[in-house]
């Protein structure tokens, strides 16, 4: 099967997000805030591990656009268009989107590496923008039930943003790293495996193209001299 067929890969990317909006219903709230869902960024990853960086950028922007109608009601907690933006991009439409970024590991051969890897470095991203989310729009002011094992510098009034929002938001995020990294790794193999997937197979047409060529180049001094003679 063409993967790479224009129709495929809509309907393909279009049922992924489907999927993963499923998924996203599955979760459980974590102790300090936030849920970790059930594998509900695994079929972003294989977007991007078959179609590479800017198609899953563009699969993660919608699915952010997606959570965010569902999350509308977060923006009622907010006030000021600054931190509409904020909310906006950091939370939902980059946030997601960097899960694209997944694909930049697509090359590597061994396919449960390379989704594994690839997963991690985007799901870390989405992190980093929940945690600037974090510190400049949901910023805690004082963090009142804060684990024993927080030193008293870190909740104090110029660093308790950062604490909670590193605790806040890395508290569900590394679960559901670890989960997705885990999910992404046994999908793609699978259906990389079931549909005799080869993304290099591209770059090795291109390399074997530009190396006829450079035969060709190398032949055609020879043959000119052939016909002097």
């Amino acid at each position: 099967m063409k993967v790479n067929n224009k129709t495929f890969k809509l309907v393909f990317s279009a049922l992924m997000i489907a999927l993963s909006v499923v998924l996203s219903f599955f979760r459980f709230e974590f102790l300090y805030g936030g849920s970790i869902t059930i594998f509900s960024m695994v079929p972003l990853v294989l977007v991007a591990q078959m179609y590479g960086v800017p198609w899953g950028l563009l699969t993660g922007m919608v699915y952010g656009l997606i959570q965010m109608v569902l999350g509308l009601k977060n923006f009622g907690y907010v006030t000021g268009l600054s931190a509409y933006a904020m909310v906006f991009f950091f939370d939902y439409i980059i946030a997601f989107g960097a899960i694209g970024f997944s694909g930049v590991t697509r090359r590597i051969k061994n396919r449960a590496v390379a989704a594994s890897l690839g997963s991690i470095i985007g799901c870390f991203l989405r992190f980093v923008c929940h945690f600037v989310s974090g510190i400049t729009v949901w910023k805690a002011m004082s963090w009142d039930d804060a684990p024993a094992f927080i030193t008293p510098r870190m909740l104090e009034a110029d660093m308790v943003p950062y604490t909670y929002s590193l605790f806040y938001n890395g508290g569900y995020m590394f679960p559901e790293m670890i989960l997705t990294a885990l999910g992404s790794a046994i999908l793609c193999t699978i259906v990389f495996e079931a549909f005799k997937i080869d993304v290099n197979a591209t770059k090795k047409l291109k390399a074997t193209a530009e190396a006829n060529l450079s035969e060709t180049k190398t032949d055609a001094p020879a043959e000119d001299a052939k016909t002097d003679e």
